[in-house]
């Protein structure tokens, strides 16, 4: 039976890539503090987030080939990938267009709760491969910080970087950790094998 080694691994870079991008976003909310830096600001924040919804959709759609055949996420992750990049080609393109915050919000949220629809179907085949419920966390982080940007979606442009970092930066620690955690199981269970 093949392994999910090469899953956690992706699943780890895309942790990493979540955690940069939180950090990015970290120092918007102080350009957005300065009336001259605020438009800035919003616009950096779309690219922040528009680069790392492309990259991580890409990682996604490669980490779909990853997933042993015949187990649940394989077409949900490749899925996920597409509707990603196209979020993400769309993020950008708001940039160029003009700048509609609550475009922004909305596409955000939409990206959010399509990694939790695809977390969610992706970890109840890696939960029962590894008897642990952990794999669900990241689809219920991706899934609540869905709900807050639309709940959050009238706030200050400083307020709403602030929520974009607190979402990139616990779902990517929670991606990194469960990954680490899953090939830690897997390392141990091949070895007393």
């Amino acid at each position: 039976m093949k392994n999910y080694t090469e899953y956690w691994a992706a699943m780890m870079v895309r942790g990493v890539l979540a955690i940069v991008a939180a950090m990015a976003v970290l120092i918007i909310p102080q350009m957005a503090s300065t009336i001259l830096l605020r438009p800035f600001a919003v616009v950096m924040s779309i690219c922040v987030l528009g680069a790392y919804g492309t990259m991580d959709s890409a990682i996604v759609l490669v980490s779909s080939f990853m997933i042993p055949r015949g187990r649940p996420g394989r077409w949900a992750l490749r899925a996920q990938g597409a509707a990603g990049a196209v979020i993400g080609a769309l993020l950008f393109s708001l940039v160029f267009r003009g700048v509609d915050l609550h475009l922004f919000v909305y596409l955000a949220a939409l990206h959010a709760a399509g990694l939790a629809m695809t977390e969610f179907v992706v970890a109840r085949g890696t939960s029962v491969h590894h008897g642990e419920g952990w794999c669900y966390a990241s689809a219920g982080i991706a899934a609540v910080s869905a709900v807050a940007l639309i709940c959050g979606r009238n706030w200050e442009p400083r307020q709403l970087a602030w929520l974009i970092y607190g979402y990139l930066a616990v779902f990517g620690f929670n991606l990194f950790a469960v990954a680490a955690r899953m090939l830690f199981a897997e390392r141990h269970t091949g070895a007393e094998a």
